[in-house]
């Protein structure tokens, strides 16, 4: 079998020639591959290389209160026992459209009441944050539903996480990054403003891993969790 694959490669009339057409094929590849660095098209291409992971833009004050509002909808249209309505864009198409992970939590009195995100296959930010809005109310991924009595006081906050990717160590975790935990089918998530003051990056782990209902201290051991840094735009309504 090797005989004859090795015959239909090289053997024969003009076998010679396939070492130079080999060689022409190369450069011609890299000379494709030198227009796809330099093309605009071609940077975007390479760069968008893992799930998750976006070259466009953080969003802006105005793209944050725009997506701040849509996840405060399902809440409002409960306080004023309506059905939730869809809102006009006006805050532009761009930064909106991209398919990120995105978080919505429910803060009451200061501590996070509910919790809901998609991490591993999120949807363009505005239908995301809707779905993620609407889940919170009903079952979300962490913490409860709040009571009738609570929906006074509760705040709505919205966060999206740009550039997830894994953290060699504790050390790659800094002050004003989300950090993800995962354990098989299981997430801890801990975003900058669930923790107040001055903080290291152990203690952002620690507190992601009790949210994915480990130990404290279950960062400890990388051959049984695997750990995510991102940079985060997060706002909590007033």
């Amino acid at each position: 079998m090797a005989e004859g694959f090795a015959g239909q490669g090289f053997g024969g009339p003009g076998g010679r020639e396939c070492p130079a057409r080999l060689w022409a094929l190369v450069v011609a590849g890299i000379f494709v591959l030198g227009l796809l660095f330099c093309l605009p098209a071609g940077a975007q291409f390479f760069e968008k290389t893992e799930p998750g992971q976006s070259p466009i833009r953080r969003l802006s004050a105005r793209e944050l209160n725009y997506l701040l509002k849509v996840a405060e909808e399902p809440l409002v249209a409960l306080k004023e026992s309506r059905p939730p309505r869809p809102l006009t864009d006006s805050a532009g198409t761009g930064a909106l459209n991209q398919t990120l992970p995105a978080v919505v939590t429910l803060w009451l009195d200061g501590q996070i009441l509910a919790r809901a995100w998609e991490i591993r296959q999120p949807q363009p930010l505005v239908a995301g944050v809707e779905a993620l809005s609407a889940k919170v109310l009903d079952s979300p991924d962490q913490g409860r539903v709040p009571t009738i009595e609570e929906w006074p006081r509760v705040k709505v906050g919205f966060a999206v996480l740009h550039q997830l990717a894994e953290a060699a160590d504790e050390k790659e975790v800094a002050k004003g990054q989300a950090v993800v935990v995962l354990e098989g089918f299981t997430i801890g998530l801990g975003l900058p403003k669930d923790m107040t003051g001055q903080y290291e990056s152990a203690d952002l782990l620690s507190k992601a891993c009790q949210m994915a209902g480990l130990r404290p201290n279950a960062w400890l051991l990388p051959d049984k969790l695997t750990i995510f840094s991102a940079a985060v735009d997060e706002i909590v309504g007033q």
